[in-house]
């Protein structure tokens, strides 16, 4: 289970990977990579919240 989940989020980083990087040419080169690194570690945080296994469904809104 462990490893399917640690997998999975490898995925969604290398995803937004591209981003993230199209994003950091707006920031000064020195910081660059250490701005990338804390993307990439607040999205592994807001993956293993709880707050994201809680998401509402599509049909919880019509109720």
């Amino acid at each position: 289970m462990q490893d399917n989940m640690n997998e999975e989020m490898l995925i969604i980083i290398e995803n937004f990977t591209p981003k993230i990087k199209q994003c950091l040419h707006q920031t000064s080169y020195q910081d660059r990579e250490d701005l990338e690194q804390e993307i990439k570690l607040k999205i592994i945080e807001k993956l293993t919240t709880k707050e994201f296994e809680n998401t509402p469904s599509f049909w919880n809104f019509f109720v």
